[in-house]
């Protein structure tokens, strides 16, 4: 009898579903995936129109959260049309052969003022770590996630030739992510 039991219990134990991060989607309305950086010492923002991500998050699962986020590279906007022009070029992000930028997480861990993604970025077939400090919200079926860090273009191949000089146009670009989400029924 016990046998009998303790297989039932076993069974449903095993039929019991793990744990899942939720999925989230970007509401783009509401959201920016943009980046400062700065030329000939002048300071200038910019953002990428077009983007999407799979991201699965939840506080209380993250070894079952990441995000693969892609970026149409050619989207780019600074509000300098010689700029966005100039930027899709050979010497810059060179969309001709490399029209999407990625970036993969390997890992999201908790920190004291939040969380990181460890994770892969590629630009221009250069891949590279980037950890991102981030903070997210939750109210309800929306989430918000405000983050950013700082990463040298000229490691990803960005800027090249005489665009290669700090002075001409500094080597730290800040990305920021400023996302606003729905939960995603699976």
């Amino acid at each position: 009898m016990r046998a009998y039991r303790f297989l039932a219990l076993a069974l449903g134990l095993a039929a019991m579903p793990a744990l899942a991060a939720d999925r989230w989607q970007i509401q783009h309305p509401d959201s920016r995936l943009g980046f400062e950086a700065t030329q000939q010492g002048g300071q200038f923002e910019g953002h990428f129109a077009d983007y999407s991500a799979q991201m699965r998050f939840s506080a209380d699962d993250l070894a079952n959260s990441g995000f693969d986020v892609r970026i149409a590279m050619t989207s780019v906007d600074t509000g300098s049309g010689q700029r966005d022009n100039a930027l899709p070029d050979k010497p810059w992000f060179h969309t001709e052969v490399f029209p999407e930028a990625r970036y993969v997480t390997r890992e999201i861990r908790r920190t004291d003022d939040g969380y990181e993604a460890v994770g892969d970025l590629t630009i221009r077939d250069n891949t590279h770590e980037v950890i991102l400090p981030f903070t997210w919200q939750v109210d309800g079926d929306t989430a918000m996630m405000d983050g950013s860090v700082v990463i040298d273009r000229t490691r990803f191949g960005i800027g090249q030739g005489e665009w290669q000089d700090p002075q001409v146009a500094g080597h730290d670009v800040e990305v920021i992510v400023d996302l606003t989400l729905d939960r995603v029924a699976d």
